[in-house]
């Protein structure tokens, strides 16, 4: 790949979110970053090169006194990490290179040119702005928003003097950046069209355990390289066992012409992805609320026509569902809505009404005949009909968690219709659905099903809604205990648990046992096999129960 590095400046940007030594996959590792700094010393010999960083996590010590620093740690992160002696050896072989902090650098106010998705201006170091080109060299992790990639690095470009630390608190005058999990890709797409990103390249780092800040690691010794943002990270999400059509930020940058919109427009060169793929664990155990559970579900549908508010009370028909086929903006259904968050936010949509039902139509193909798990939840009444077949039904009050509800189902390939019927009382109003692999366990599970794709109207088709309900701004705190309710590693004592779950030929397996010599983790044996410890790849029969190899029991 050509480079084309003007010789006045050119900024790297690694991942240093931590004062962790390079090697341990939580930040970028320093070969890579050496070695993108010999090469752009070898095309353009006069370049001032900065290995550049914003961390929301340390605080130079050098400017501890000029900032509240808020108990964060203060220790010279490019220092801990090894950059700085990558540094000072590189100016040794007489090239002009330096660690910048961008926390304490000079912004610059600019507006995204699509005008702003979550914010209408950003305030960004201008040491990267200004220069004349800018490298972006992140390691590939599991997070909260999934994943951490190039998308991710661009936090740190908000300066720290202007945003805080984290960067979510804020300063005196000066808000925090919108980091909610309901947000978070929307504000994700208006960095990367308000800071011209030249050229991503990226460390892919192989995390074991599901533990991105704190945990045990592997690493995967490879590099992936592209020209757009969007489409490196599509495909190291693809590598990480992610499915890349659960990734918000691809169709919204295809919107905005930023993008390729889907893995399906991205050109990989080198190595086939199937055969590179390393599934990670997911960051669920990580975070708390929301983040847990944004960590997880993928992406369902978002796009869809509605028909209500209607009497509460109000049932098709056995006949009328049968033969249901709405159009958008016929018969009382409305024009494609789309739904900006995974909670499809019927109050926001019909002004908070109560007593009553709102019905949501779409359309979905399934690539291939299969069993899947149908991911459901709500707060109140629900019912799911698949081609006009019930599929679940609530009815009463309930906490609406993402994925709350696992059904079971089989899904022929071919096209499908999905309609949903949400009640309501006096409470929240919304639901939310996706159709899922067939794992259960809640270290991989959650990703959209491959090649499922939902449509309002025509397949393939991105179509333009007349109608976009933003997500609410919901803070959370970027990092919490434990979700509650998910496998953890606390209480490592030894214990037995149920897994509750069955295999397909609905075998109950036997109870696993935890033991704290080794490490917290268990071993589950089913009938006729084992299940040894380690990755699950993926598992087309759903053979996987509720327990499956390498999970740890509560």
């Amino acid at each position: 790949m050509s480079l084309p590095i003007p010789p006045v400046s050119s900024s790297s940007k690694p991942n240093v979110v931590t004062a962790q030594p390079s090697g341990s996959s939580v930040i970028t590792d320093t070969r890579i970053v050496r070695a993108v700094a010999l090469m752009v010393h070898e095309i353009a010999p006069e370049a001032r090169i900065l290995i550049a960083e914003g961390s929301g996590g340390w605080i130079s010590p050098e400017f501890q006194d000029s900032v509240d620093t808020g108990g964060w740690p203060v220790v010279d992160g490019f220092e801990a990490t090894g950059h700085r002696a990558t540094a000072t050896e590189l100016r040794e072989r007489g090239i002009d290179i330096g660690c910048f902090d961008l926390n304490f650098d000079r912004v610059l106010t600019l507006q995204p040119p699509t005008g702003g998705l979550c914010r209408g201006e950003y305030d960004l170091a201008a040491t990267i702005i200004e220069a004349d080109a800018w490298i972006n060299v992140p390691v590939a992790k599991t997070h909260g928003s999934k994943i951490t990639c190039c998308q991710k690095n661009q936090f740190g470009l908000l300066s720290g003097i202007v945003y805080g630390w984290n960067k979510t608190r804020g300063t005196e005058g000066h808000p925090g950046i919108p980091h909610a999990p309901r947000l978070i890709d929307e504000t994700l797409v208006d960095l990367f069209v308000t800071d011209r990103t030249r050229l991503p390249r990226r460390r892919h780092d192989h995390r074991c355990g599901g533990r991105r800040l704190f945990g045990q690691t592997e690493t995967l010794e490879s590099d992936r390289c592209g020209r757009d943002a969007i489409a490196t990270d599509l495909v190291v999400a693809q590598l990480m066992g992610f499915n890349p059509d659960d990734f918000e930020y691809a169709p919204l940058g295809r919107l905005h012409s930023i993008g390729p919109g889907s893995i399906d427009h991205v050109t990989v060169r080198g190595g086939h992805i199937s055969e590179l793929t390393d599934r990670f664990m997911k960051a669920s155990m990580d975070y708390n609320g929301e983040w847990a559970e944004h960590a997880g579900f993928g992406m369902g549908p978002r796009r869809w026509t509605l028909l209500g508010p209607v009497e509460r009370d109000h049932q098709f028909s056995i006949s009328e569902l049968q033969t249901l086929a709405p159009v958008p903006a016929q018969q009382g259904w409305s024009q494609i809505v789309c739904f900006g968050d995974d909670r499809i936010d019927l109050d926001r949509y019909s002004d908070d009404p109560t007593h009553c039902a709102v019905y949501a139509f779409t359309r979905f193909t399934m690539a291939r005949s299969d069993s899947v798990r149908l991911w459901v939840s709500s707060d109140e009444d629900l019912e799911v009909w698949i081609d006009s077949e019930s599929v679940h039904a609530y009815k009463g009050r309930r906490k609406h968690v993402l994925g709350g509800v696992r059904e079971h189902r089989f899904i022929e390939a071919g096209e499908h219709t999905l309609l949903v019927r949400a009640g309501q009382r006096r409470g929240r109003f919304d639901f939310s659905i996706n159709i899922c692999e067939p794992i259960d366990d809640p270290l991989f599970a959650g990703n959209r099903y491959s090649g499922v794709r939902f449509y309002a109207t025509e397949p393939g088709l991105q179509e333009i809604a007349s109608t976009q309900i933003k997500p609410d701004h919901v803070r959370e705190e970027w990092i919490d205990a434990a979700y509650v309710g998910r496998a953890t590693r606390h209480r490592p004592r030894r214990r037995l648990a149920n897994s509750g779950g069955y295999d397909r030929h609905r075998r109950t397996p036997q109870t696993p046992v935890v033991d704290a010599a080794r490490g917290g983790r268990c071993r589950c044996r089913w009938p006729g096999r084992s299940a040894r410890l380690g990755h699950v790849g993926h598992d087309p029969h759903g053979v996987h129960g509720g327990l499956s190899p390498g999970i740890d029991i509560p």
